[in-house]
């Protein structure tokens, strides 16, 4: 149950030296790319964070704002390069001040990182956008450009003066505090790094120098009393880098002294170095993978609290990475914890968070699934805005919102996956008239098993998605017919106006002698009923898995599980399925701790009751006998309707896996874009 209004720790107010926070909730600084070519605010941007600021956060920080163009690591990226660009940060303050939160920026220099994602060879010490350039304190650390350059003294000094006079910039637009990143591969962040930050020998072999200057340098124009709340990587993660004692003890008393507001803390970094745990990689203290478990910073801000009390060093803590529930949040900000929770990947899934805190309705949050594709519509370094693939109306949130129609129609809509069930949900919102047909007995498609492994981290987190579109079809009252296939017969027979095909996809079976039977007795199994029928278990004994390129999680935690397992699959290499992404590191290391590998080039032959008989890719035939054969083949699309209703007068629209097998992002996105314009 939600903490009541009165004690929850979330809406709690705080009070730091100069800031008066309404809550514990902050929008952490995030590299949105909604700027324009040059840098400037955009009408998109302004209704980002105007959607943030009404979602009742205590403050919103806007991201990653350049000080200097030649720092660049995207085109799109803010920023505060002269007095020309404070007039349309005034913009942007504004709605977040009309929202009543607190409006931060954070200002940024590349460093190491421009290049990141690069599709071409780069000249050396060049980022991929012209006139940018890819370089730390030493240079033997790459991130973009392999071959980065070495920083001169004199640039470290004029940068100085352009941190601070952003600084100002963003002061006399209306901003109540700065952040800065010095974390994650930025110059910065590679200045206080004792792996980067090698062998200089002028004054900023001094690692923490270059930070203090640009403070020092921004309160002697704006104000000692001007807030100042930098985002640190307080430990590198890495095997010879800095840890959080030695932060503490040579960083965090240096921070101190010059009277910030607080430290908002990261705990990895994008160097090419060796990570201190095998399984859980610097990198990953940043973003969180998919696998990377929940709260996974929290001992480290723990140790931070108590390695400042016990240095006497009264200094707030923002915490932050794989936050996504209330109750996790509530963990975060605990005793001996941080006291603001940064919120970055949920803010985004679901801006109003806070305020369905604030409101007492915290089963509407929109939490994060943690897939792939659960932060960017297109990652930041491959030329992409920021978004989310369950939200589609964040970055188009003044042009998404729904209008009521003033000529609602007649729609039928087939399948209630998350395509389906967003169609049903945009669209009555619109005024429409939405009915909902689903051939199964439940809404949610195959997110509804999509998570359903018994040995794998998180796997709980796939069914919030679903969870949540089947929550908010039930509050809108949408009609909702189960157990029922929409036919072409009975769309002839209505005459809705508007039919939507979001059927899906189905397994592309091969066509192999024996598959049909084997099928039928259930020898042999599509991932999908494995999956999605927990009352039908697989017998005991030895089971095959084909196909890893989509099974090879659910060969993974059969063997985890401690099933007897062989991984065989058709391709010469290995192609995960889309959605598999960034979880292939932790998958790899947990395979290779299995004793798992898959075996590639090795197409089905036949099958027989109890065995499988298969071809290799050197040419010699194996029968292998099994007690259960899983087929994951991959899918094709599956589109009932397209062609036959031509001349009906019935207007049709296919999202999703109905169009092209793709990932739960895209069925949202189309579903959201398409419902808004019938």
């Amino acid at each position: 149950m939600p903490e009541s209004s009165v004690n929850d720790p979330l809406l709690e107010p705080f009070q730091t030296k100069h800031l008066t926070f309404k809550n514990r909730m902050v929008h952490a600084p995030t590299t949105m790319n909604m700027a324009d070519d040059k840098g400037y605010v955009t009408p998109q941007a302004v209704g980002a964070y105007e959607a943030l600021a009404a979602g009742g956060f205590g403050a919103v920080c806007v991201g990653a704002t350049n000080v200097r163009w030649d720092g660049l690591i995207n085109e799109r990226m803010l920023g505060m390069y002269d007095d020309t660009y404070i007039i349309s940060h005034r913009e942007l303050v504004e709605v977040i001040h009309h929202n009543e939160s607190l409006a931060g920026i954070q200002l940024f220099y590349g460093g190491l990182i421009p290049g990141v994602g690069t599709s071409f060879p780069l000249e050396p010490g060049k980022g991929w956008i012209p006139g940018t350039v890819a370089w730390g304190p030493s240079g033997k650390y790459p991130i973009g450009n392999q071959q980065p350059g070495i920083v001169p003294t004199e640039v470290y000094k004029s940068l100085v003066e352009e941190f601070a006079q952003a600084g100002r910039r963003a002061r006399e637009a209306g901003y109540d505090y700065l952040s800065y990143h010095f974390c994650h591969g930025s110059l910065p962040h590679v200045t206080l790094s004792l792996l980067e930050n090698q062998g200089r020998e002028d004054e900023y072999a001094d690692h923490f120098l270059f930070c203090e200057q640009i403070l020092q340098r921004t309160q002697e124009l704006c104000g000692k009393d001007f807030p100042l709340i930098p985002r640190m990587v307080c430990d590198e993660n890495y095997k010879g880098g800095f840890d959080i004692e030695y932060f503490l003890d040579h960083y965090a008393p240096r921070l101190h002294a010059l009277g910030v507001d607080g430290i908002d803390c990261t705990f990895g970094s994008m160097l090419p170095a060796e990570s201190r745990d095998p399984e859980t990689s610097s990198g990953q203290y940043i973003g969180g993978g998919f696998y990377v478990r929940n709260l996974v910073t929290l001992p480290s801000i723990k140790q931070m609290r108590a390695g400042l009390i016990k240095r006497g060093i009264d200094m707030p803590l923002m915490g932050s990475c794989n936050v996504n529930t209330p109750d996790q949040m509530r963990t975060m900000i605990g005793e001996g914890a941080a006291d603001f929770l940064a919120s970055c990947r949920q803010s985004l899934e679901d801006p109003d968070f806070p305020r369905k805190i604030t409101e007492g309705r915290e089963e509407e949050i929109r939490k994060s699934t943690r897939t792939g594709a659960s932060l960017m519509t297109g990652n930041i370094f491959a030329k992409g805005m920021a978004g989310s693939a369950q939200n589609a109306a964040f970055g188009r949130d003044r042009e998404y919102r729904i209008q009521k129609t003033p000529a609602p129609k007649r729609v039928y809509i087939a399948g209630g996956g998350s395509g389906g069930m967003e169609y049903a949900i945009t669209a009555h919102a619109a005024g429409h008239d939405v009915t909902l047909f689903e051939a199964s007995g439940a809404l949610g498609g195959v997110m509804n098993w999509a998570g359903n492994y018994k040995t794998l981290r998180n796997m709980e987190q796939i069914a919030y998605q679903p969870q949540w579109h089947r929550l908010m079809v039930a509050k809108a009252g949408i009609a909702v017919r189960l157990n029922t296939e929409l036919t072409v017969e009975m769309i002839l027979a209505d005459k809705p106006d508007v039919v939507v095909t979001a059927t899906g996809a189905k397994p592309a079976l091969p066509d192999v002698p024996g598959l049909s039977a084997a099928l039928a007795s259930g020898f042999a199994r599509t991932i999908d009923r494995v999956l999605g029928s927990a009352s039908d278990p697989l017998p005991q004994g030895n089971v095959i898995v084909w196909g890893a390129g989509e099974g090879i999680e659910l060969g993974l935690d059969l063997a985890q599980a401690g099933r007897t397992i062989r991984l065989l699959d058709p391709d010469a290499k290995l192609l995960p399925a889309n959605y598999l992404g960034s979880r292939m590191n932790a998958i790899n290391i947990w395979m290779a701790t299995a004793d798992l590998a898959p075996e590639q080039g090795v197409t089905l032959q036949e099958i027989r009751q109890g065995e499988v008989v298969v071809s290799h890719a050197d040419g010699r035939s194996e029968t292998i006998a099994c007690a259960a054969l899983i087929i994951a083949p991959g899918r094709v699309a599956y589109d009932p309707f397209s062609g036959k209703l031509n001349k009906s007068g019935i207007r049709l629209q296919v999202v999703g896996d109905a169009r092209t097998p793709r990932s739960y992002g895209n069925a949202i996105h189309e579903a959201a874009y398409l419902a808004r314009n019938i």
